[in-house]
């Protein structure tokens, strides 16, 4: 009467017995989690799961690389582990990458998320190296920038990292983009800030060259050179003053006993001198004392 159509009893009901259909969520939360996983395999015990998920709350960071840092366990038993969870063989990202994916990623986004794009199957699914292949953000952001669906792969950190160094170049996008302009801006802020530095150091320099010229100074006298002007002080206090007054017609060449009497010469020749030049033999004999 009802053809070839089985049935089931079920609590008196009669339904028609359908295939069960593969349910990805159901499965995946069958799957015991990581923690779990960890506290079986003795890698860990429920106190420092505990600490790591109380350290992961607010935060998008990873539960395994949590307990990484803590130094709980190693990142190649995190690996191993994450290996277990998902049922994916742990891969060599230099031997699965395939040149031609080469664009297919900008180097500023694997760095980010620590992956590595190894082929296309068909038009639509991109392989990719991950060091956790439960990264959902990652997994999200790389489906959103190449319109692909992702296949993880599990691959240990450090490999990846030295593969994008190897198969990934700096392109134009790594350097303009809010990632790496933050940095570079940084990187920028921090030179300009040394250069004003150095232009301020050698500005001041020659601001102090200009006003006080040169010091020498020898085991008998001090000398003291500014404005076409010399003016030395030996030992024993005497002082002698050399050059040209600027208003002046010839040379000086003159020796006194004292700083006291060069310093009265120089104010009876104050309109030999320009105002340069007095203040700074004023500060010179000022220094001698």
């Amino acid at each position: 009467m009802h053809g070839n159509v089985k049935y089931h009893a079920l609590n008196k009901l009669a339904i028609p017995a359908q295939p069960l259909a593969f349910n990805r969520r159901t499965t995946m939360s069958e799957k015991k989690r990581l923690g779990e996983l960890l506290i079986d395999a003795n890698l860990i015990t429920a106190e420092d799961l505990n600490r790591a998920l109380k350290m992961q709350v607010g935060g998008n960071r990873r539960l395994g690389r949590i307990l990484v840092k803590m130094g709980a366990i190693t990142s190649d038993q995190l690996l191993e582990t994450l290996s277990s969870q998902f049922q994916l063989p742990i891969i060599d990202p230099d031997q699965e990458h395939d040149p031609s994916t080469k664009g297919v990623l900008p180097r500023y986004l694997c760095s980010k998320y620590e992956v590595l794009p190894l082929g296309l199957e068909g038009d639509t699914i991109l392989k990719v190296a991950m060091a956790d292949p439960s990264d959902s953000e990652a997994i999200t952001d790389i489906e959103n920038f190449t319109g692909k669906a992702v296949q993880p792969c599990l691959a240990r950190q450090t490999e990846i990292h030295q593969a994008i160094k190897r198969h990934l170049r700096l392109s134009l996008s790594d350097v303009f983009n809010p990632q790496s302009y933050t940095r570079y801006a940084k990187v920028a802020s921090t030179l300009a800030l040394v250069l004003i530095l150095v232009v301020a150091g050698f500005t001041y320099r020659f601001y102090i060259q200009a006003k006080y010229g040169s010091v020498t100074r020898t085991a008998e006298a001090v000398i003291y050179k500014n404005h076409d002007l010399m003016v030395g002080i030996d030992q024993s206090g005497k002082a002698t003053l050399l050059g040209r007054g600027a208003h002046a017609n010839g040379y000086y060449s003159i020796s006194f006993d004292s700083t006291a009497s060069l310093a009265k010469f120089i104010d009876n020749k104050k309109d030999d001198l320009s105002s340069n030049q007095y203040e700074w033999t004023q500060w010179a004999l000022s220094k001698a004392h």
